[in-house]
This record gives C-alpha cells, sequence and structure tokens, in this order.
C-alpha cells in the first residue's frame, strides 16, 4: 500500500472541498500479466477509535472509462466523516479492451481480497486503522451500480453488506443493448457520429497485451456509443445471461436493504429500466426493504450533491437505518 494523490480536476467543487480531510492510499487487488489493478482508500484523517465501517464505491463510466477515486460524490465524503468510515474503491477492466465480463470478473477478485487479503494488507500498513468487515455500505453509479448490484446478485462475498446504494445504475443490459431499435430516429443520428470504425481504429493502435483499468471521465464517451450502436456492448445470449441483472435477480439468494435512484430526464439509461428491475425485486423478494426515487436531471445528476441537498434526505435516512451496524 502507498500514499496516492487525488486529482483536484477529477472531482467536483463539493468534492474539492472536502478531500483534504482525507488520507488517500492505492494497493493492488490484483495482477494481469504482471500489471496491476488498484484499489484506492480515502481514509478520513480524524477517526474514532474501534473498528470503522466500510463504505465500497464503485465508478460507473459506461463501462468504457471511470477511475476508481474520481468523482466520489461530496455526500459519500460527507458520509464517510460523520460516521468515520472507510472508503475503498476498485478499478476494473474496461470496454472496450475487455469485455464486461472481465471487469466483473475482476469485481469477484476484488471481494475475494477484501475478505482474504485486505485485513493484512491494512494491518502492516495503517497499524492503528481497524475496519469493520461486518459494516459494509456497497455503492455505485451508472456501470459501477451493475457493479455493486451484480455483487449481491451474484453472491461475490460473504461478508455482511448492510445495504446497496445504487444510482441510476444499469440493471436492465438486455434493454439497454435494445436502445438503438427502441429509439430508432435517435440511434440513426447516433450512427453517424459514432460508427464502429471508431471502435476498429482504437483497438487497432492497442498496445499488445496491455490492459485498460482506468480512463478520464468524458473521454471515451464515443466508444461506449459506438458500442451500443453496433449491438457490440454486451454478449448476453446462451449461457451468459446471467451478466444482465435482470436475469441474476431471478435465482439471487438473500439481498440486502436496497436504495436505488434515477432521473426520469436520464438520456443515456432509460429510468424505465429501474423501475423494471424494481418490479421485479418486488415480485420476487417483496421481504427485501426498498427505498425507490426519481429525480430531475442528466444522467449524472447527483455528482456535486451534498447531504443538504433537500432531495437526498429521505434516501440517506433509509441507508442510514442500516448502515452503519449497530452493535449495542
Amino acid at each position: 500500500m502507498e500514499p496516492y494523490s487525488i486529482d483536484p480536476e477529477s472531482q467536483s467543487e463539493n468534492s474539492q472541498k472536502l478531500i483534504h480531510q482525507f488520507d488517500v492510499y492505492r494497493t493492488a487487488y490484483k495482477h494481469i500479466a504482471s500489471q496491476p489493478i488498484h484499489a484506492v482508500f480515502i481514509i478520513p484523517k480524524q477517526l474514532p477509535s474501534g473498528p470503522r465501517p466500510l463504505l465500497m464505491r464503485f465508478h460507473g463510466g459506461g463501462f468504457c472509462e471511470g477511475e476508481a477515486e474520481a468523482s466520489t460524490r461530496p455526500f459519500f465524503l460527507e458520509l464517510a466523516l460523520k460516521h468515520g468510515a472507510a472508503i475503498l474503491a476498485p478499478d476494473y477492466r474496461l470496454r472496450p479492451e475487455h469485455e464486461i465480463v472481465d471487469g466483473l470478473e475482476d469485481t469477484r477478485s476484488f471481494w475475494k481480497w477484501v475478505e482474504h487479503e485486505m485485513p493484512a494488507v491494512v494491518s502492516k500498513s495503517l497499524p492503528g486503522l481497524e475496519l469493520d468487515l461486518n459494516s459494509l455500505l456497497v455503492c455505485g453509479e451508472s456501470a459501477g451500480g451493475y457493479h455493486a448490484a451484480q455483487t449481491a446478485l451474484l453472491d461475490m462475498t460473504s461478508l455482511s453488506i448492510k445495504a446497496l446504494f445504487l444510482q441510476y445504475p444499469a440493471l436492465d443490459l438486455g434493454g439497454l443493448c435494445l436502445m438503438p431499435e427502441t429509439r430508432v430516429e435517435e440511434a440513426a443520428k447516433a450512427r453517424e457520429m459514432f460508427p464502429y470504425s471508431l471502435i476498429e481504429k482504437h483497438m487497432a493502435a492497442l498496445e499488445p497485451g496491455k490492459i485498460c483499468t482506468r480512463a478520464k471521465f468524458s473521454s471515451r464517451g464515443a466508444l461506449f456509443g459506438a458500442l451500443l450502436m453496433a449491438n457490440q456492448l454486451c454478449d448476453l445470449s446462451g449461457n451468459m445471461a446471467w451478466l444482465d441483472p435482470m436475469m441474476s435477480l431471478e435465482s439471487v439468494g438473500k439481498l440486502p436493504p436496497i436504495l436505488l435512484y434515477h432521473s426520469k430526464e436520464d438520456q443515456l439509461i432509460p429510468w424505465q429500466h429501474t423501475e423494471a428491475w424494481a418490479a421485479k425485486l418486488r415480485k420476487l423478494k417483496p421481504e427485501v426493504p426498498l427505498h425507490l426515487t426519481y429525480q430531475t436531471g442528466e444522467h449524472s445528476f447527483d455528482h456535486n450533491h451534498t447531504m443538504a441537498t433537500p432531495w437526498l434526505g429521505e434516501p440517506l435516512e433509509f441507508v442510514q437505518k442500516f448502515w452503519p451496524a449497530r452493535y449495542n
């Protein structure tokens, strides 16, 4: 584990005001062909004594871009300060260099590392820090919401997840891949803007064997568009149907409480996908506490919101009923 510096430009205005209150570290949780895949710890400089809860955050980026620590929401930083919680965020392999299933395999590896190796890494590098692995809040926005949801749906860890915090998540991959067929006029224009030749050119320029786990936000949106318009984002055929949270929901066991929100003005992931997944959840798992709310604004409408933002009051109250864990 090594000290790590967060680029202020990778954070929203309100997060920039908070990040100085944290120490940041980076460590590899996995290697592929001797190339590391990292996780980033964001830890309040002032912590109470005793085991500290964990806020696990999976970044979004259309499966094509993003960095573990980039665009950490201000309200997550505030939650960490309020509860003396450590934030832990992993990188994962990205499209189009890799398939979505590869990124998901990294998430599985990440959880195995958290469970079996991370305590020793933390104990050696930060001997004053004790983490409570039975007090986990698992969060993710957009594609990161997919990784957070699949963590629970595919039973990736035996650790105690107290709640899922899903922000406009990609919960219907099948529906997402069908968008070019359901939005014909928009898709025709998008195909002109994002031809598949963008992918071919990008792939031809790659260094053989080099993995891709990080890319600046807003740097590869055209690649996502090209993959989506060519129906190449994800293969869900045959025995790969489980990659779709709509399908993995059908065979899931126990689930933690779930916070789910989405903008009804979202132009990237239709809010109806969230609505359909939530309806299926209620039908199959009526016992799971669910707080579902819809807002307005662009896809990542919450990127600069704080805990004081009025609409976040009820969602955060719901989450804090279950996390951090209470032992008295």
